[in-house]
């Protein structure tokens, strides 16, 4: 699944609202643009390549479509973050697959997010609830500087810590983690400068939770080899398991089904030999009304005038 995406090189648009738009109370849309990243629900096989859209420290919101309806926001400022990630969640890195936006309620409160142009981590996975190990560990980080370009120009690290037990990376690298317990899990994720201070605090200091659950369904990838129609349908190349494929609509100038052609052959054979029939009965049935006797009608009753101007009638007779 990894080498079917490999080549594409997803570019997102927030079509609306607009960076910096001051909403309304209530519910709102968010309408989205999404190339070359197929958006894809595979049943019961889970997500394929879709979207996240990342509200402040909301759960991240899986999409397979380009328009949602969010939750009404709090007064003050927002910071709205969409992504392509791929079936198992991982953010894809590549320029255009990351968007974000600043919203208002009521009135901007700018110190609450953080400077324009400076860096931010925004957490992936993992979170919720999980059913198996390894699992994903993950991140974005969003105006970053750049490093590792030659040695000694780390600008930045990120130290995770996992239950009380910290490492730090350099790079900006999916990692799979084994060693979880069962239950709950604390993971911390600290952005620091090249001396191992805090970078951007305080909104680069984030912490999530991950449940182990054992005997929990897992996910089809992680449970080995996929099919050929499985890696289909994840890939939205092939209907989801259960769902009818779609009829293929006949071409035009193309030949007759000779099955369909030898039934209505048959047809028109049953209506030709059915037709002469019935109108030999019609013919038949009229030629016997015609050689009936012609019978005397019955007298008409005499009306009232008949009798009265029988008497008169009767004088005028020689």
């Amino acid at each position: 699944m990894q080498e079917a995406l490999e080549g594409r090189r997803p570019r997102l648009e927030i079509l609306s609202p607009a960076d910096g738009a001051l909403l309304p109370a209530g519910p709102w849309t968010l309408r989205l643009q999404v190339e070359d990243w197929p958006l894809v629900d595979a049943g019961p096989l889970g997500l394929g390549p879709h979207v996240v859209v990342q509200l402040d420290g909301d759960p991240p919101l899986p999409l397979t479509g380009s328009t949602t309806t969010m939750r009404p926001l709090e007064p003050g400022s927002h910071r709205l973050t969409v992504y392509a990630a791929r079936p198992w969640g991982e953010a894809v890195k590549t320029p255009g697959a990351q968007r974000q936006i600043r919203l208002h309620r009521v009135a901007a409160n700018a110190l609450s997010q953080p400077a324009p142009g400076s860096p931010q981590l925004i957490a992936v996975s993992p979170r919720g609830t999980a059913a198996s190990t390894p699992l994903l560990l993950d991140w974005l980080l969003l105006e970053a500087p750049l490093q590792n370009l030659r040695s000694g120009d780390a600008s930045w690290r990120l130290r995770v810590s996992i239950n009380g037990d910290s490492f730090l990376v350099d790079q900006q690298t999916p990692l799979w983690l084994e060693g979880w317990r069962s239950g709950s899990n604390a993971i911390q994720l600290d952005l620091l400068d090249g001396l191992g201070e805090p970078l951007n605090p305080p909104f680069n200091s984030l912490v999530a939770e991950v449940t182990l659950q054992s005997g929990a369904e897992a996910p089809r990838w992680q449970g080995g080899r996929l099919e050929p129609a499985e890696l289909a349908s994840l890939l939205g190349e092939a209907p989801a398991p259960g769902e009818p494929e779609p009829e293929p609509e006949p071409e035009q100038g193309s030949a007759p089904d000779p099955a369909e052609e030898a039934l209505s052959e048959a047809e028109t054979t049953i209506q030709l030999e059915a037709g002469p029939a019935t109108e030999l009965e019609v013919d038949d049935l009229a030629e016997r009304e015609s050689a009936q006797p012609d019978l005397p009608h019955p007298p008409e009753p005499p009306t009232q005038a008949d009798v009265a101007a029988a008497p008169l009638a009767g004088s005028l007779v020689p």
